[in-house]
C-alpha cells in the first residue's frame, strides 16, 4: 500500500508539471495596427490616395475624356467665325490638232482666297454649342463618378490588406492555441485520461490551423496585388499597410431624395437630357433657310507671276423645299430621344435615392455588428479562459472544452471580418453619394 501511495503521489506531481508546461496563451489579444516591419512597400491610406491620383489609369482616362469634350465644345464655336481659305492651282493641257499640225501645249496658274460667313443656319450652330456644352458637363460628371468608384475600390483593397495582415497574426495565435491543446490532449491520452478520438480531433484542429495560416498568407499576397492595381503602379513586395480598420462616426439619417440630386449619377442623367434637348434644336434647323455671304479674290495667268486678277462677292439664301421627309423624321427621333432621357432621369433619381437608403442601412448595420461582435468576443474569450482551466483540472469534458475553443477561435475571425466589412460598407456609402478620398 505504501508503494501504491508513493506511485500515485509521483504521478500527480508529474501531471502538475505537465499542465504548467502547456499553459495556453492569453486569449484576449488586441489586434495589431500594422504588420511587422519588413522590406517592401509601406503604405498609409494617405499614400494610397496620393499614388492613385497620380497613376490610376481609369482616372487618367476620365480626365482625357474631359479634355476631349472641352476641345469639341470649343470647336463648336467655330461656325460663329468667318471661314478663310486659300488655294493655288497649276494645270497643263495638251491638244492634238491633226496628223500634220503642231500639237498645242498650254499651262495656266490660278490662285484664290475666299472669306465666307454663315449668317444664319437655322440655329444649328446654337444647338451644336449647347450639345457640346452638355457633353462636357457629362464628361465632368463621369469623372466625378470615376473618382468615387476609384476611391471605393482603393479603400476596399486597403481594408482587405489591413484585414489580411491582422488575419495572419490572428491565425498564428489560433495555431498556438491548437498546438497547446493538441499537446495537452495527447499527454492526457497517453496517461489514460482521454480517448483516442479526442486526440485525433485535436490533431485535426491543429492541421486546420496550419492550413488557415497558409491561406491567410496567400490572402495577404493577393491583397497587396489588389492595392497595386488600384494605385496603378507596380509595388515592391511585400506591400505593408499601416493603419487600423476604423470608421468615421455615424451621421444622422439624411434625406435620401435631397442627396440623390447631388450625386454624379443624377448629373449624368441630367446632362444626357440636356444633350438630347439640344439635339432637337439641331434637327429643327432643317426647317429654316441657310444664309451665307462670301467674298473672294483671284489671280491667274499662263505664267508666273500672275498678272490677271479679279474679285467677286455674293450673298446666298438656301431654303429646303422637299428633302424626302428627312427633317421631319430627324425631329421626331430627337424628340423621342429627349422623352427617353427625361424618363431615364426620373428613374435614375429614384434609383439613386434607393441606393443611398440601402447603403446607409448597410453602413449602420455593419457598425452595430462590430460592437456586438466585440462583445461576443469578450464573452467567448472569458469562457475559453475558464474552460481551459477547468479542462486542465479535469472538471470539464473534452467535447465541451473543444466546443468552447471552437467558438472562441471562430469569434476572433468573425470580429475581425466585421471590422473589415464596416469599412467596406462605409466606402459603399461614399460611393453611393459620389464622394470619396480622391478630390
Amino acid at each position: 500500500m505504501i508503494f501504491v501511495y508513493l506511485a500515485a503521489l509521483w504521478l500527480w506531481a508529474g501531471m502538475n508539471a505537465m499542465f504548467a508546461a502547456t499553459t495556453a496563451p492569453d486569449p484576449v489579444a488586441s489586434p495589431p495596427t500594422k504588420a511587422p516591419t519588413s522590406k517592401g512597400t509601406h503604405l498609409t491610406w494617405g499614400d494610397c490616395v496620393r499614388l492613385a491620383i497620380a497613376n490610376n489609369p481609369d482616372l487618367q482616362a476620365s480626365r482625357e475624356a474631359v479634355l476631349n469634350s472641352d476641345a469639341v465644345r470649343m470647336g463648336a464655336y467655330s461656325q460663329l467665325y468667318p471661314q478663310i481659305s486659300a488655294s493655288f492651282g497649276d494645270s497643263r493641257t495638251y491638244e492634238v490638232n491633226g496628223l500634220y499640225s503642231a500639237n498645242n501645249y498650254a499651262t495656266s496658274y490660278a490662285a484664290q482666297i475666299t472669306l465666307s460667313q454663315t449668317i444664319f443656319n437655322g440655329f444649328a450652330t446654337k444647338g451644336g454649342i449647347d450639345q457640346a456644352r452638355a457633353q462636357l458637363h457629362l464628361a465632368f460628371a463621369n469623372l466625378n463618378a470615376q473618382k468615387a468608384s476609384t476611391s471605393y475600390s482603393l479603400k476596399t483593397a486597403f481594408a482587405q490588406l489591413l484585414y489580411s495582415q491582422q488575419l495572419i497574426i490572428l491565425s498564428r495565435n489560433v495555431l498556438e492555441i491548437r498546438r497547446n491543446n493538441a499537446h495537452l490532449v495527447k499527454l492526457l491520452y497517453e496517461g489514460g485520461n482521454e480517448d483516442k478520438g479526442a486526440m485525433l480531433l485535436s490533431q485535426a484542429n491543429l492541421d486546420q490551423a496550419v492550413n488557415d495560416l497558409d491561406q491567410s498568407v496567400r490572402t495577404y499576397d493577393l491583397s497587396g496585388l489588389q492595392v497595386a492595381v488600384q494605385i496603378g503602379q507596380d509595388l515592391p513586395t511585400p506591400v505593408v499597410g499601416e493603419g487600423a480598420l476604423t470608421t468615421q462616426p455615424l451621421i444622422p439619417k439624411p434625406d435620401f431624395r435631397q442627396l440623390a440630386i447631388l450625386t454624379p449619377a443624377y448629373f449624368q442623367k441630367k446632362d444626357e437630357a440636356d444633350a438630347a434637348a439640344a439635339g432637337i434644336t439641331i434637327a429643327e434647323s432643317g426647317w429654316y433657310p441657310t444664309i451665307t455671304a462670301a467674298i473672294s479674290g483671284t489671280r491667274q495667268d499662263t505664267q508666273l507671276a500672275l498678272r490677271n486678277h479679279g474679285w467677286s462677292a455674293g450673298f446666298n439664301v438656301s431654303l429646303p423645299i422637299f428633302e424626302g421627309g428627312q427633317t421631319y423624321f430627324n425631329v421626331k427621333a430627337a424628340t423621342a430621344n429627349l422623352r427617353g432621357a427625361l424618363a431615364s432621369l426620373r428613374s435614375g433619381t429614384d434609383q439613386a435615392a434607393l441606393t443611398l437608403a440601402q447603403a446607409f442601412k448597410a453602413m449602420v448595420d455593419s457598425e452595430d455588428n462590430v460592437r456586438i461582435q466585440q462583445e461576443l468576443l469578450e464573452a467567448t474569450a472569458l469562457r475559453y479562459k475558464i474552460a481551459d482551466a477547468n479542462y486542465r483540472n479535469g472538471l470539464m469534458s473534452f467535447q465541451d472544452f473543444n466546443s468552447i475553443t471552437d467558438n472562441y477561435v471562430n469569434q476572433q475571425q468573425t470580429c475581425l471580418a466585421s471590422q473589415r466589412d464596416a469599412v467596406i460598407a462605409e466606402a459603399n456609402w461614399e460611393l453611393a453619394r459620389g464622394l470619396g478620398a480622391i478630390p
